[in-house]
């Protein structure tokens, strides 16, 4: 079968797109190998405690208060891999106490503890980067190359603020009068709400939760209801690595009510989002109502622009291999194709 093209701007190819071959085996029987071996990856990730599927709130694994569970599907199939936690108000609030809680202990550690501790679940994560990057291939479903690499670049963010914690200065500020002597320490803000999104779940976790540990924060992750088996594995390995009860907690479920109770406890003093711009406007908007600091990370937009001067074959090698990464949901993925003509 001959390649699919793209044509942009006077009949220039912009991006070559390959056609699957036509001797693919029959989409029933991939179906059924597919099933067996999502089934047989989720017994042995079961069987090795990965496989956690309720909320971990003050170091304690906890089903949602109602009974209510949400149900994880296999992207590949569309077949349940397991049923967690659906958890809503009550039990984020709980989370949140938690965490509080945690913070005047975990905030008082030295930055070499902390650092300590976060060294620890880094190891952890490498450790077990197989087990991890098939869970993210099975609940989020891209190649299992890329989930491992994913979680390689997850570890890196914990490793890398496992160093900072002990680099946290302040300043020295010069005084006006001569018997006066001014500096600033550098604090941390409190208990932090994390929401991350589906695409990265590992990934996204990490870039938030480490740096907000590292400084003295506790934190509540609201992953994904697409994702959370990750989320949860994670959170295991942070126990494991020694990480106080309560430093870190994980509530899934109704993403509304989750959100909503993040933003209205003015015990939480930051939220970190990645996801949606509407969701950002509404989450900036709440925090406003206790004076919470905000980090968004928004609806992206990459385009390509290809100079006449440009070499089109390289042009097109380089983004035929970056396009699809992610299935062309990472913001670093190209929306659109811009050519110079002369």
């Amino acid at each position: 079968m001959a390649p699919a093209r793209m044509f942009l701007g006077g009949g220039s190819r912009i991006l070559r797109l390959v056609s699957l071959p036509s001797q693919h085996r029959p989409v029933t029987f991939l179906s059924r190998q597919i099933s067996m071996e999502a089934q047989s990856v989720a017994d042995q990730l079961n069987s090795s405690g990965f496989l956690r599927t309720q909320g971990l709130i003050g170091g304690k694994w906890i089903d949602a208060y109602d009974g209510k569970t949400l149900k994880v599907h296999n992207p590949a199939n569309g077949e349940v891999i397991a049923n967690v936690s659906c958890m809503g108000v009550r039990e984020t609030n709980d989370a949140i106490a938690s965490a509080y809680a945690a913070f005047k202990s975990w905030s008082k550690l030295t930055a070499a503890e902390r650092s300590k501790c976060l060294r620890k679940w880094y190891d952890l994560i490498v450790a077990h980067k197989e087990e991890l990057g098939q869970l993210i291939t099975l609940e989020q479903g891209k190649p299992l190359k890329e989930a491992i690499g994913e979680v390689s670049y997850s570890a890196s963010f914990i490793e890398f603020f496992a160093e900072e914690a002990k680099r946290v200065y302040g300043d020295i500020i010069p005084a006006t009068l001569s018997d006066r002597r001014l500096f600033v320490l550098k604090q941390p803000v409190g208990v932090v709400g994390t929401i991350t999104p589906w695409n990265f779940p590992l990934a996204m976790i990490t870039r938030k939760v480490g740096p907000a540990l590292a400084c003295g924060c506790t934190v509540v992750i609201k992953p994904s209801e697409l994702t959370p088996l990750t989320a949860l594995a994670a959170a295991e390995l942070s126990l494991q690595a020694g990480i106080p009860p309560g430093a870190v907690n994980v509530v899934m479920g109704n993403a509304s009510e989750i959100g909503d109770a993040l933003i209205a406890s003015p015990q939480v003093r930051k939220i970190t989002f990645t996801g949606s711009t509407a969701v950002g406007k509404k989450l900036m908007a709440g925090a406003a109502g206790t004076v919470k600091k905000v980090s968004l990370e928004l609806g992206g937009n990459a385009p390509c622009i290809i100079f006449d001067d440009a070499d089109l074959d390289v042009a097109i090698k380089g983004t035929e291999s970056i396009h699809g990464y992610g299935f062309g949901v990472a913001f670093l993925n190209m929306s659109s194709f811009l050519l110079v003509l002369r």
